[in-house]
Protein backbone atom coordinates (compact mmCIF):
# COMPACT_ATOMS: atom_id res chain seq x y z
CA UNK A 1 0.00 0.00 0.00
CA UNK A 2 2.91 2.55 0.66
CA UNK A 3 4.87 1.88 -2.62
CA UNK A 4 1.59 2.43 -4.61
CA UNK A 5 0.33 5.60 -2.45
CA UNK A 6 3.93 7.26 -3.36
CA UNK A 7 2.83 6.75 -7.15
CA UNK A 8 -0.16 8.05 -6.07
CA UNK A 9 0.53 10.59 -4.06
CA UNK A 10 3.35 11.93 -7.45
CA UNK A 11 0.16 11.89 -9.37
CA UNK A 12 -1.43 14.26 -7.16
CA UNK A 13 2.04 16.89 -7.20
CA UNK A 14 2.10 16.41 -10.98
CA UNK A 15 -1.37 17.51 -11.18
CA UNK A 16 -1.07 20.64 -9.16
CA UNK A 17 1.68 21.38 -10.99
CA UNK A 18 0.33 21.35 -14.50
CA UNK A 19 -3.16 22.85 -12.96
CA UNK A 20 -0.75 25.44 -11.92
CA UNK A 21 -2.85 28.76 -10.82
CA UNK A 22 -5.56 27.33 -13.55
CA UNK A 23 -7.93 25.64 -11.35
CA UNK A 24 -11.73 24.81 -13.34
CA UNK A 25 -13.72 21.79 -13.33
CA UNK A 26 -11.85 19.42 -15.51
CA UNK A 27 -14.28 16.18 -16.92
CA UNK A 28 -13.90 13.25 -16.86
CA UNK A 29 -12.41 11.28 -19.89
CA UNK A 30 -11.78 7.81 -21.09
CA UNK A 31 -7.69 8.18 -21.04
CA UNK A 32 -7.90 9.72 -17.70
CA UNK A 33 -5.91 13.46 -19.22
CA UNK A 34 -8.12 15.79 -17.68
CA UNK A 35 -6.05 19.19 -18.91
CA UNK A 36 -5.91 18.68 -22.52
CA UNK A 37 -8.41 21.10 -23.37
CA UNK A 38 -8.42 23.60 -20.13
CA UNK A 39 -10.33 26.40 -22.27
CA UNK A 40 -13.49 24.55 -22.69
CA UNK A 41 -13.69 24.04 -18.91
CA UNK A 42 -16.02 26.07 -16.99
CA UNK A 43 -14.39 27.91 -14.16
CA UNK A 44 -15.42 28.41 -10.11
CA UNK A 45 -17.46 31.03 -10.99
CA UNK A 46 -20.01 29.26 -13.22
CA UNK A 47 -23.14 28.06 -11.53
CA UNK A 48 -22.90 24.52 -13.19
CA UNK A 49 -19.48 23.84 -11.65
CA UNK A 50 -19.55 20.80 -8.67
CA UNK A 51 -15.81 18.63 -9.02
CA UNK A 52 -13.67 21.55 -9.30
CA UNK A 53 -12.88 20.69 -5.52
CA UNK A 54 -11.73 17.30 -5.87
CA UNK A 55 -8.41 18.14 -6.79
CA UNK A 56 -7.85 20.39 -3.18
CA UNK A 57 -9.45 18.01 -1.44
CA UNK A 58 -6.71 15.36 -3.24
CA UNK A 59 -4.35 18.06 -2.43
CA UNK A 60 -5.08 17.72 1.55
CA UNK A 61 -4.58 14.14 1.35
CA UNK A 62 -1.38 15.04 -0.41
CA UNK A 63 -0.07 17.60 2.68
CA UNK A 64 -1.09 14.98 5.42
CA UNK A 65 0.92 12.53 3.40
CA UNK A 66 4.54 15.01 3.37
CA UNK A 67 3.64 17.86 5.22
CA UNK A 68 4.80 19.81 2.11
CA UNK A 69 4.21 23.55 2.88
CA UNK A 70 3.92 23.97 -0.63
CA UNK A 71 0.73 22.08 -1.28
CA UNK A 72 -0.62 24.74 1.61
CA UNK A 73 0.02 27.77 -0.67
CA UNK A 74 -0.73 25.87 -3.79
CA UNK A 75 -4.05 25.68 -2.51
CA UNK A 76 -4.32 29.28 -0.83
CA UNK A 77 -4.23 30.97 -4.13
CA UNK A 78 -7.46 30.29 -5.01
CA UNK A 79 -8.89 31.73 -2.02
CA UNK A 80 -10.24 35.17 -4.15
CA UNK A 81 -12.32 33.26 -6.03
CA UNK A 82 -13.66 31.03 -4.06
CA UNK A 83 -14.47 33.68 -1.58
CA UNK A 84 -16.22 36.26 -3.98
CA UNK A 85 -18.47 33.08 -5.77
CA UNK A 86 -20.56 32.72 -1.84
CA UNK A 87 -19.71 36.62 -0.71
CA UNK A 88 -20.94 38.44 -4.54
CA UNK A 89 -22.57 36.21 -6.07
CA UNK A 90 -24.12 33.53 -3.41
CA UNK A 91 -27.23 32.90 -5.99
CA UNK A 92 -24.76 31.48 -8.16
CA UNK A 93 -25.03 28.35 -6.64
CA UNK A 94 -26.45 24.60 -6.56
CA UNK A 95 -26.53 21.85 -3.84
CA UNK A 96 -23.02 20.59 -4.88
CA UNK A 97 -21.81 24.12 -2.58
CA UNK A 98 -21.22 21.30 -0.07
CA UNK A 99 -19.03 19.53 -2.70
CA UNK A 100 -16.87 22.62 -3.81
CA UNK A 101 -16.21 23.90 -0.28
CA UNK A 102 -16.02 20.56 2.12
CA UNK A 103 -12.99 19.98 -0.06
CA UNK A 104 -12.02 23.70 -0.01
CA UNK A 105 -12.61 25.80 2.43
CA UNK A 106 -13.29 23.11 5.22
CA UNK A 107 -10.51 20.98 4.26
CA UNK A 108 -8.07 24.04 3.98
CA UNK A 109 -9.18 25.34 7.79
CA UNK A 110 -8.43 21.98 8.64
CA UNK A 111 -4.98 22.57 7.90
CA UNK A 112 -4.61 25.80 8.90
CA UNK A 113 -7.14 27.46 11.08
CA UNK A 114 -7.15 31.00 8.97
CA UNK A 115 -10.21 32.35 10.53
CA UNK A 116 -10.80 33.93 7.13
CA UNK A 117 -10.83 30.06 5.05
CA UNK A 118 -13.38 29.94 8.01
CA UNK A 119 -15.87 32.72 6.76
CA UNK A 120 -15.94 31.60 3.43
CA UNK A 121 -16.52 27.79 4.65
CA UNK A 122 -19.38 29.48 6.73
CA UNK A 123 -21.17 32.14 3.65
CA UNK A 124 -20.67 28.71 1.78
CA UNK A 125 -22.93 27.12 4.26
CA UNK A 126 -25.03 30.08 4.39
CA UNK A 127 -25.39 29.49 0.27
CA UNK A 128 -26.29 26.23 0.81
CA UNK A 129 -28.86 26.64 3.48
CA UNK A 130 -30.92 29.18 1.28
CA UNK A 131 -31.65 26.72 -1.13
CA UNK A 132 -33.70 24.74 1.66
CA UNK A 133 -37.43 24.72 0.82
CA UNK A 134 -39.28 24.25 3.99
CA UNK A 135 -42.48 23.13 2.61
CA UNK A 136 -41.62 19.27 1.42
CA UNK A 137 -38.29 19.89 3.76
CA UNK A 138 -35.46 19.35 1.53
CA UNK A 139 -32.88 21.01 -0.26
CA UNK A 140 -33.49 21.92 -4.27
CA UNK A 141 -30.90 20.63 -5.77
CA UNK A 142 -30.36 22.56 -9.22
CA UNK A 143 -30.95 25.69 -10.77
CA UNK A 144 -31.18 29.73 -9.01
CA UNK A 145 -34.13 29.55 -6.71
CA UNK A 146 -35.39 32.31 -8.56
CA UNK A 147 -35.04 30.50 -11.65
CA UNK A 148 -33.40 32.97 -13.65
CA UNK A 149 -30.62 31.55 -15.77
CA UNK A 150 -27.40 33.39 -15.94
CA UNK A 151 -26.13 35.51 -18.97
CA UNK A 152 -23.40 33.32 -19.17
CA UNK A 153 -25.16 30.11 -19.74
CA UNK A 154 -24.97 28.89 -22.69
CA UNK A 155 -28.37 28.76 -24.91
CA UNK A 156 -27.65 24.86 -25.29
CA UNK A 157 -27.12 23.82 -21.73
CA UNK A 158 -29.90 26.54 -20.75
CA UNK A 159 -32.03 23.78 -22.19
CA UNK A 160 -30.94 21.26 -20.02
CA UNK A 161 -32.77 19.44 -17.67
CA UNK A 162 -30.69 20.99 -14.33
CA UNK A 163 -32.60 24.21 -15.56
CA UNK A 164 -35.87 22.86 -17.22
CA UNK A 165 -36.85 20.79 -14.68
CA UNK A 166 -35.29 21.75 -11.18
CA UNK A 167 -38.23 22.94 -9.47
CA UNK A 168 -39.06 21.25 -6.77
CA UNK A 169 -36.39 18.74 -7.20
CA UNK A 170 -33.90 16.98 -4.43
CA UNK A 171 -31.42 14.46 -5.42
CA UNK A 172 -29.55 11.40 -3.06
CA UNK A 173 -26.15 13.36 -4.46
CA UNK A 174 -26.81 16.05 -1.61
CA UNK A 175 -26.91 13.74 1.18
CA UNK A 176 -22.33 14.13 0.81
CA UNK A 177 -23.55 18.24 0.75
CA UNK A 178 -25.24 18.07 4.25
CA UNK A 179 -21.37 17.62 5.90
CA UNK A 180 -21.02 20.86 4.89
CA UNK A 181 -23.78 22.36 7.10
CA UNK A 182 -22.92 20.01 9.83
CA UNK A 183 -19.64 21.45 10.00
CA UNK A 184 -20.77 25.33 9.83
CA UNK A 185 -23.29 25.02 12.80
CA UNK A 186 -20.03 23.75 15.02
CA UNK A 187 -17.85 26.15 13.65
CA UNK A 188 -19.90 29.11 14.87
CA UNK A 189 -22.35 29.18 12.21
CA UNK A 190 -26.31 29.56 12.51
CA UNK A 191 -27.59 26.97 14.20
CA UNK A 192 -30.26 26.06 12.12
CA UNK A 193 -27.75 24.70 9.47
CA UNK A 194 -27.56 21.72 11.27
CA UNK A 195 -31.26 21.14 11.44
CA UNK A 196 -31.68 21.87 7.72
CA UNK A 197 -29.38 19.08 7.13
CA UNK A 198 -31.40 17.28 9.56
CA UNK A 199 -34.54 17.61 8.00
CA UNK A 200 -33.08 17.03 4.50
CA UNK A 201 -31.38 13.72 5.43
CA UNK A 202 -35.05 12.72 6.92
CA UNK A 203 -36.73 13.42 3.85
CA UNK A 204 -34.34 11.29 2.23
CA UNK A 205 -34.94 8.43 4.54
CA UNK A 206 -38.81 8.97 4.01
CA UNK A 207 -38.88 9.40 0.29
CA UNK A 208 -35.66 7.84 -1.14
CA UNK A 209 -34.73 4.56 0.77
CA UNK A 210 -37.07 1.56 -0.93
CA UNK A 211 -37.94 -1.16 1.02
CA UNK A 212 -35.46 -3.27 -0.37
CA UNK A 213 -32.40 -1.01 0.77
CA UNK A 214 -31.88 0.90 -2.99
CA UNK A 215 -32.59 4.23 -3.20
CA UNK A 216 -33.85 6.44 -6.13
CA UNK A 217 -32.09 9.14 -7.84
CA UNK A 218 -34.39 12.28 -7.65
CA UNK A 219 -37.51 12.79 -5.89
CA UNK A 220 -40.21 15.67 -6.76
CA UNK A 221 -42.60 17.91 -4.67
CA UNK A 222 -45.05 20.66 -5.37
CA UNK A 223 -44.87 23.91 -4.75
CA UNK A 224 -46.84 23.46 -1.80
CA UNK A 225 -44.42 20.33 -0.58
CA UNK A 226 -47.07 18.01 -1.89
CA UNK A 227 -44.81 14.35 -2.55
CA UNK A 228 -45.22 13.92 -6.51
CA UNK A 229 -43.01 10.55 -6.86
CA UNK A 230 -39.52 9.05 -8.10
CA UNK A 231 -37.70 11.01 -10.84
CA UNK A 232 -34.30 9.70 -12.71
CA UNK A 233 -31.40 11.82 -14.43
CA UNK A 234 -28.60 9.56 -13.58
CA UNK A 235 -29.67 6.30 -13.06
CA UNK A 236 -30.98 3.69 -15.81
CA UNK A 237 -34.32 4.24 -15.44
CA UNK A 238 -37.03 5.53 -12.76
CA UNK A 239 -37.07 2.96 -10.63
CA UNK A 240 -33.43 1.50 -11.10
CA UNK A 241 -31.04 1.33 -8.43
CA UNK A 242 -27.75 3.39 -9.29
CA UNK A 243 -24.99 2.22 -7.54
CA UNK A 244 -22.92 5.74 -7.22
CA UNK A 245 -26.63 7.41 -5.86
CA UNK A 246 -26.60 4.27 -2.70
CA UNK A 247 -22.75 5.30 -2.50
CA UNK A 248 -23.65 8.88 -1.73
CA UNK A 249 -26.18 8.03 0.29
CA UNK A 250 -24.26 5.44 2.36
CA UNK A 251 -21.25 7.87 3.19
CA UNK A 252 -23.91 10.89 3.91
CA UNK A 253 -25.60 9.08 6.28
CA UNK A 254 -22.69 7.67 8.53
CA UNK A 255 -21.53 11.16 8.39
CA UNK A 256 -24.54 12.58 9.90
CA UNK A 257 -24.47 10.23 12.26
CA UNK A 258 -20.80 11.52 12.85
CA UNK A 259 -22.52 14.97 13.61
CA UNK A 260 -25.60 13.98 15.46
CA UNK A 261 -25.05 10.54 17.34
CA UNK A 262 -28.81 10.06 15.75
CA UNK A 263 -29.32 5.96 16.05
CA UNK A 264 -31.20 6.00 12.67
CA UNK A 265 -28.93 7.50 10.54
CA UNK A 266 -25.76 4.93 11.22
CA UNK A 267 -28.43 2.31 10.91
CA UNK A 268 -29.65 3.45 7.46
CA UNK A 269 -26.13 3.79 6.37
CA UNK A 270 -24.82 0.34 7.42
CA UNK A 271 -28.31 -1.05 5.41
CA UNK A 272 -27.87 0.58 2.47
CA UNK A 273 -23.45 -0.41 2.67
CA UNK A 274 -24.79 -3.75 3.14
CA UNK A 275 -27.32 -4.22 -0.01
CA UNK A 276 -24.19 -2.57 -1.70
CA UNK A 277 -22.13 -5.37 -0.54
CA UNK A 278 -24.10 -8.09 -1.70
CA UNK A 279 -23.73 -6.41 -5.20
CA UNK A 280 -19.93 -6.12 -5.32
CA UNK A 281 -17.71 -8.45 -7.85
CA UNK A 282 -15.05 -10.16 -7.12
CA UNK A 283 -12.71 -7.42 -8.08
CA UNK A 284 -14.27 -5.00 -6.17
CA UNK A 285 -16.38 -2.95 -8.45
CA UNK A 286 -20.10 -3.20 -9.04
CA UNK A 287 -22.76 -2.33 -12.11
CA UNK A 288 -23.32 0.80 -12.95
CA UNK A 289 -26.89 0.87 -12.16
CA UNK A 290 -27.88 -2.56 -10.21
CA UNK A 291 -30.87 -2.84 -12.34
CA UNK A 292 -28.72 -2.29 -15.66
CA UNK A 293 -30.65 -5.02 -18.22
CA UNK A 294 -28.24 -7.45 -19.95
CA UNK A 295 -26.37 -6.33 -22.66
CA UNK A 296 -27.00 -2.89 -22.30
CA UNK A 297 -25.26 0.15 -21.75
CA UNK A 298 -24.85 2.50 -19.11
CA UNK A 299 -26.80 6.15 -20.13
CA UNK A 300 -24.43 8.86 -18.30
CA UNK A 301 -26.16 11.38 -16.98
CA UNK A 302 -29.78 9.92 -17.45
CA UNK A 303 -29.29 9.84 -21.10
CA UNK A 304 -27.98 8.04 -24.10
CA UNK A 305 -24.34 9.82 -24.96
CA UNK A 306 -22.40 9.18 -28.38
CA UNK A 307 -18.86 8.62 -26.72
CA UNK A 308 -20.14 4.77 -26.10
CA UNK A 309 -16.56 3.11 -28.32
CA UNK A 310 -17.60 -0.51 -27.18
CA UNK A 311 -20.12 -2.85 -28.10
CA UNK A 312 -21.77 -4.52 -24.74
CA UNK A 313 -23.35 -7.17 -26.71
CA UNK A 314 -20.02 -8.71 -27.05
CA UNK A 315 -19.17 -10.72 -23.56
CA UNK A 316 -15.75 -9.81 -23.19
CA UNK A 317 -16.79 -6.02 -23.02
CA UNK A 318 -19.71 -6.52 -19.88
CA UNK A 319 -16.75 -5.30 -17.56
CA UNK A 320 -17.05 -1.80 -18.94
CA UNK A 321 -20.19 -1.27 -17.71
CA UNK A 322 -19.22 -0.65 -13.90
CA UNK A 323 -18.15 1.90 -11.69
CA UNK A 324 -14.96 1.83 -9.51
CA UNK A 325 -16.16 5.65 -8.28
CA UNK A 326 -19.33 4.41 -6.34
CA UNK A 327 -17.33 1.40 -4.82
CA UNK A 328 -14.51 3.91 -4.04
CA UNK A 329 -17.22 6.30 -1.81
CA UNK A 330 -18.70 3.27 -0.56
CA UNK A 331 -15.12 2.28 0.96
CA UNK A 332 -15.21 5.45 2.78
CA UNK A 333 -18.35 5.37 3.76
CA UNK A 334 -18.13 2.01 5.32
CA UNK A 335 -14.75 3.13 6.60
CA UNK A 336 -16.91 5.55 8.79
CA UNK A 337 -19.15 3.40 9.66
CA UNK A 338 -16.85 0.81 11.27
CA UNK A 339 -15.15 3.79 13.26
CA UNK A 340 -19.17 3.90 15.16
CA UNK A 341 -20.01 0.24 14.92
CA UNK A 342 -18.56 -3.66 14.40
CA UNK A 343 -19.46 -5.00 11.52
CA UNK A 344 -17.77 -8.07 10.21
CA UNK A 345 -19.70 -8.61 6.93
CA UNK A 346 -19.09 -4.63 5.94
CA UNK A 347 -14.96 -4.74 7.26
CA UNK A 348 -14.67 -8.21 5.02
CA UNK A 349 -16.36 -6.07 2.03
CA UNK A 350 -13.87 -2.73 2.79
CA UNK A 351 -10.69 -5.15 2.08
CA UNK A 352 -12.49 -6.99 -0.90
CA UNK A 353 -13.10 -3.35 -1.95
CA UNK A 354 -9.87 -2.04 -1.22
CA UNK A 355 -7.64 -5.01 -2.35
CA UNK A 356 -10.05 -5.25 -6.09
CA UNK A 357 -9.59 -1.63 -6.59
CA UNK A 358 -6.27 -0.75 -6.00
CA UNK A 359 -4.85 -3.81 -8.30
CA UNK A 360 -7.13 -4.24 -10.55
CA UNK A 361 -8.21 -0.70 -11.38
CA UNK A 362 -5.83 2.05 -10.28
CA UNK A 363 -3.80 3.87 -13.01
CA UNK A 364 -0.12 4.18 -11.87
CA UNK A 365 1.38 6.18 -15.21
CA UNK A 366 3.01 9.06 -13.80
CA UNK A 367 1.79 10.96 -17.13
CA UNK A 368 -1.74 10.28 -16.82
CA UNK A 369 -3.49 12.45 -14.84
CA UNK A 370 -6.49 9.93 -13.36
CA UNK A 371 -6.18 7.77 -10.83
CA UNK A 372 -9.20 5.50 -10.84
CA UNK A 373 -10.09 3.62 -13.67
CA UNK A 374 -13.96 2.07 -15.04
CA UNK A 375 -15.80 4.69 -13.68
CA UNK A 376 -19.54 5.41 -14.81
CA UNK A 377 -20.24 2.03 -16.71
CA UNK A 378 -18.24 3.76 -19.51
CA UNK A 379 -14.64 3.66 -18.99
CA UNK A 380 -14.03 6.66 -17.95
CA UNK A 381 -11.51 8.59 -15.11
CA UNK A 382 -13.14 11.50 -13.24
CA UNK A 383 -11.93 13.69 -10.48
CA UNK A 384 -14.09 12.44 -7.82
CA UNK A 385 -13.58 8.99 -8.25
CA UNK A 386 -10.20 9.59 -7.66
CA UNK A 387 -10.47 11.72 -4.71
CA UNK A 388 -12.45 8.96 -2.98
CA UNK A 389 -9.93 6.34 -3.83
CA UNK A 390 -7.35 8.43 -2.31
CA UNK A 391 -9.13 8.99 0.59
CA UNK A 392 -9.71 5.60 1.09
CA UNK A 393 -6.37 4.42 0.52
CA UNK A 394 -5.14 7.06 3.03
CA UNK A 395 -7.26 5.62 5.81
CA UNK A 396 -6.22 2.17 5.30
CA UNK A 397 -2.77 3.02 5.39
CA UNK A 398 -3.40 5.16 8.82
CA UNK A 399 -6.44 6.52 9.97
CA UNK A 400 -6.20 10.02 9.07
CA UNK A 401 -10.33 10.80 10.03
CA UNK A 402 -12.21 12.93 6.82
CA UNK A 403 -12.22 15.88 5.67
CA UNK A 404 -16.31 16.13 5.30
Amino acid sequence: MEEVLQTVMQKIKNNMAEIGTDLREFPGTHDGMYFRNRERCIEIEHIFNWTQSFFTGMAYWSYLYDKDSRTIDWMKQFLDRYEAKVLKTPMETMHDTGFLYSLYAVALYQLTGEERVKKIGLSAADALANRFVSKGGYIRAWGRMDDTIPAYVSPELAKDHFFTESRGLAIVDCMMNLPLLFWAAEAGGDARYAEIAKAHADMTLQYFVREDDSVCHAYRFDEDGTPLGEENYCGFSKGSRWARGTAWAIYGYAICYSYTKEKRYLDASERLATFFCKHLQGDGAVLWDFSLPPETPAIPSGKHQEWMTWDITDKKNESHVVDTSASAVVLCGIQEILRHRENAFLEKSAKQILTGLTENYLCLDKDVNGILKCQNGNETMTPYGDYFIVEAMMNAFGDYGRIW
